[in-house]
């Protein structure tokens, strides 16, 4: 149950995954590394709504609190749906 895995199942090992996230960042002038990806399906995740208890055990951490202190940023589409939210509230 690898996520990244070589064509033969077999693990792709970290200072490949290294080496090609440095072809990335090098190709597109940006600051990335791999882990940027788990990052961002966190973030992902909780703008849809996803609770982040569902995020946490996703992400293997142990406690809630390892989640919350690294993703619990507010991010601008979170903010427009705090909008949303109260303009339907004040609508009913």
């Amino acid at each position: 149950n690898f996520v990244c895995t070589e064509e033969n199942g077999t693990p792709v090992l970290p200072n490949s995954i290294k080496y090609k996230a440095q072809l990335v960042q090098d190709k597109l002038h940006k600051n990335f590394n791999f882990h940027s990806l788990r990052h961002t399906h966190a973030t992902m995740l909780l703008e849809a709504g996803e609770k982040m208890k569902v995020v946490s055990e996703r992400l293997g951490h142990s406690r809630i609190s390892t989640t919350m202190d690294t993703y619990s940023h507010v991010t601008h589409k979170m903010r427009k749906n705090t909008v949303s939210l109260i303009e339907q509230i004040q609508n009913e």
